[in-house]
C-alpha cells in the first residue's frame, strides 16, 4: 500500500470512529458553542426561507418579461419553492421544541450535506441559464447568486463546512457560467460581487463580536450564578445550623429556669425539715443522758442536706447575697493557703497577681466556697499529682473587672463534658463520688454577683475557669475588732416567735426555751396582734412567709415603727426573699433556714433596739 493510500485509510478510520475531530466539533466545549450560535441564527430562517420564495418567484418572471422564457427555469422554480416551504413547516412544528445545548457529528454531517445540495440548487441558474443570458437578466442572476452566498454564509457560519459547502457551490456554478456567457457583464459582476462581499463579511464579523460577547457574558453570569448559588446554599446551612444551636441553647436554658423554679419552690420546704430536723436533734444533745454517738450523725447530715439545698439556690440564682467590698489579693491569698490546707501533698498551689488586683464587690464566704469547689474539682482531676495557678488580671472594656483565673494541669475536660460542665447533677466521676453541683454553684454565684464564668483549657493541659467579677467602686472595709454590744440577760427578756409551720414551731420553741427566752408563740399576725394588744415583748422572731398571703416581712417593718424600740429577727427557708426585705440594718437580723441552736444564740444577743442607733 503506497502512502497516499495509507493516509486515506487513516483518514477514513479516523472518520469512522470519531468524526467530529475532522468536522472540527470533537471538543464538547465547542459543540456547545456551536449549538448556542445555531440556535442564535436559528431566528433568520424563517426570513431567508422567505426571501428564497421570492427569490424562486423572481427568475422566470425576470426572465419572462426579458423575453427570454425557459421551460427549465419554472421547474427550478418549482422545487426551490417546495424546498423553501418544507423548511418554514419544519421551523414552525419545532417552534415549541427546546434547542439542543450540544451538536451531534450526525446533525453536523446532515447540515453539511442539506448545505451542499441548496447550493447545488442555487448553483443552477447561474451553471446553466446564465451562459446563455444577457442583459438584465444575467445582471439579476449575478446580483441574486451573490445575495444567495450572503444570505446562507449569514446562516450557516456557526457550522463552518456547511457554509463553505453552500457558499463554494454556489459561487462555483455561478462563476462557471459566468465565464461560458457569450457577452459577460464583467463590471457589473465585479460590482455586485464586491458590495455583497463587504455585505457578508461585515455582518458575519459583527454578529460575531456580538455572539461571543453575548457567549462569554453569558459564561460568566453562569459561573457567577453558581457562585451566588454556592454561597447561597452555605449562608443557608449556617443558618440551620445557627437556629439548631439556637434552639438547642433555648431549651437548654428553659431546663435550666425549670430546675432553678423548683429549686426555689422545694428549698422553702426542705430547709423547714432541715430546721425541724437539726433543732430537734441538738435539743436531745443537751440532755444529760444524750447519746452523742447517735445524734451527731442527724446533726451532720442535716447540715449535708442544708449544704446541698445551698448548691441548689446557688446554681438557681436564688441564694442569699451579702456583697461586700473585697480585697482581691487578700481573699485569694487565704484561699490559697486553705487549699493547700485541705488538698493532698502532692498538688502545688501557687498565685500569682498581674500588678495590683482593684478590690472587687461580692460576697466573701461564697467567693472562698466556690474557690473551694474549684479546687475539689482539680484535685479529682489529679490522681498523681499537679499543680494549681490562680491568678489575676484587671480588665477595663466595657465595664471593669477583675478576672480570677483558677488553672490546674489536671487530665483536661473533653468539649462535649465542657458544654454540659454547669448543668446541675452532671458529673463524669463514678456514682456516689461527687452531686455534680460545684460547677453549677461556682457558675450560679458568679453569675448573680454579675459577673461571668467560662473554662477553657489550659496551655500544656489541664482546665482554667475564668471567673470575671465586677470591680468595687469602693475600697474594701477595715475590720472592727471591737466587741458588739450585747442585750439584757435572756431569762429577763421576752420573745413573740411567729411561725406557721406546726413542727419547726414546737422546735423553735423548746431551742428558744432552751436559752433562757420567754416565748409567746403564735401561727399568724392576726394571732400575733391579739398578743401584742395585751403587752410588747422585747424581741420579735417572724417567719417570712405566712399563711393567707401575709408577710412577715411587712409586718417586721409595721412593727419597726410602731414599736421602734423592739427588735426583730426574721427567718426563712425562702433565702431568695432575705436579700429584698427593706429593712433598715437596726430594723432586725435576718437568719435563713436551717441554723444551729449556736447560731440562733449569737442572732438573738447581737439584736439592738432602734432607741440604741
Amino acid at each position: 500500500m503506497d502512502e497516499h493510500s495509507r493516509l486515506f485509510t487513516l483518514i477514513a478510520d479516523k472518520f469512522r470512529n470519531n468524526p467530529g475531530d475532522l468536522l472540527g466539533i470533537g471538543d464538547p466545549a465547542d459543540r456547545e458553542v456551536i449549538a448556542r450560535r445555531a440556535y442564535a441564527v436559528s431566528r433568520l430562517t424563517p426570513s431567508m426561507m422567505t426571501a428564497n420564495l421570492v427569490n424562486a418567484c423572481c427568475v422566470p418572471l425576470v426572465l419572462y418579461l426579458d423575453g427570454q422564457t425557459r421551460m427549465d427555469a419554472f421547474v427550478w422554480a418549482a422545487i426551490v419553492i417546495a424546498n423553501a416551504s418544507h423548511f418554514l413547516w419544519q421551523t414552525y412544528a419545532r417552534r415549541k421544541k427546546p434547542f439542543p445545548n450540544t451538536l451531534s457529528p450526525r446533525v453536523y454531517k446532515r447540515a453539511i450535506i442539506q448545505a451542499g445540495f441548496l447550493g447545488a440548487l442555487w448553483a443552477y441558474p447561474g451553471l446553466v441559464m446564465l451562459p446563455q443570458l444577457d442583459g438584465i437578466a444575467q445582471a439579476f442572476l449575478v446580483a441574486l447568486a451573490a445575495g444567495m452566498v450572503a444570505g446562507g454564509a449569514i446562516t450557516l457560519y456557526p457550522m463552518p463546512l456547511a457554509a463553505y459547502a453552500f457558499c463554494g457551490v454556489v459561487v462555483l456554478g455561478s462563476m462557471t457560467g459566468f465565464s461560458r456567457a457569450d457577452a459577460p457583464s464583467y463590471w457589473g459582476f465585479a460590482i455586485v460581487s464586491v458590495t455583497f462581499a463587504f455585505i457578508v463579511f461585515r455582518s458575519i464579523a459583527r454578529h460575531e463580536r456580538i455572539f461571543v460577547s453575548e457567549f462569554r457574558l453569558r459564561k460568566l453570569l453562569d459561573r457567577q450564578n453558581d457562585l451566588m448559588g454556592g454561597m447561597l446554599e452555605q449562608a443557608r446551612e449556617e443558618v440551620r445550623t445557627e437556629r439548631q444551636l439556637a434552639q438547642e441553647r433555648l431549651l437548654q436554658t428553659q431546663k435550666m429556669e425549670a430546675i432553678g423554679q423548683l429549686t426555689a419552690g422545694i428549698a422553702h420546704d426542705f430547709n423547714n425539715l432541715l430546721t425541724a430536723v437539726r433543732g430537734n436533734a441538738e435539743l436531745l444533745m443537751i440532755e444529760e443522758d444524750a447519746q452523742t454517738y447517735l445524734i451527731e450523725p442527724i446533726i451532720q447530715s442535716a447540715d449535708s442536706g442544708a449544704a446541698l439545698v445551698r448548691q441548689l439556690l446557688a446554681f438557681a440564682r436564688k441564694q442569699t447575697l451579702a456583697p461586700a467590698p473585697v480585697n482581691t489579693r487578700q481573699a485569694i491569698t487565704e484561699a490559697a493557703e486553705l487549699l493547700r490546707r485541705s488538698l493532698r501533698e502532692d498538688i502545688i498551689v501557687e498565685t500569682k497577681f498581674d500588678g495590683a488586683p482593684w478590690p472587687i464587690r461580692i460576697d466573701p464566704h461564697l467567693f472562698s466556697n466556690a474557690l473551694l469547689n474549684l479546687g475539689t474539682n482539680a484535685r479529682d482531676a489529679m490522681p498523681q499529682a499537679g499543680a494549681i495557678t490562680i491568678s489575676t488580671r484587671n480588665l477595663a472594656a466595657d465595664a471593669d473587672f477583675v478576672r480570677v483565673s483558677f488553672c490546674d494541669t489536671g487530665t483536661g475536660m473533653p468539649e462535649h463534658v465542657r458544654e454540659r460542665a454547669i448543668e446541675p447533677f452532671f458529673t463524669t466521676k463514678e456514682f456516689g463520688a461527687g452531686s455534680g453541683l460545684g460547677l453549677s454553684m461556682v457558675y450560679g454565684f458568679v453569675k448573680q454577683s454579675g459577673g461571668d464564668m467560662s473554662i477553657e483549657h489550659a496551655a500544656g493541659g489541664g482546665v482554667c475557669v475564668r471567673l470575671d467579677l465586677p470591680r468595687s467602686a469602693e475600697p474594701p472595709e477595715i475590720p472592727d475588732d471591737t466587741p458588739a454590744p450585747t442585750g439584757p440577760a435572756p431569762e429577763t427578756q421576752s420573745l413573740l416567735l411567729i411561725e406557721d409551720n406546726p413542727v419547726v414551731l414546737r422546735t423553735l420553741i423548746g431551742i428558744i426555751e432552751s436559752l433562757g427566752y420567754a416565748v409567746t408563740a403564735v401561727e399568724s399576725v392576726e394571732r400575733a396582734r391579739k398578743v401584742l394588744a395585751d403587752f410588747t415583748p422585747d424581741i420579735l422572731v417572724t417567719d417570712i412567709v405566712l399563711p393567707g398571703g401575709q408577710w412577715g416581712s411587712a409586718f417586721a417593718r409595721e412593727m419597726a415603727k410602731t414599736c421602734p424600740d423592739m427588735r426583730i429577727l426574721m427567718i426563712s427557708g425562702f433565702h431568695s426573699e432575705l436579700a429584698s426585705l427593706g429593712l433598715e440594718p437596726h430594723q432586725g437580723t435576718l437568719l435563713a433556714k436551717p441554723f444551729s441552736r449556736e447560731q440562733l444564740e449569737q442572732a438573738l444577743k447581737t439584736l439592738r433596739p432602734a432607741s440604741m442607733e
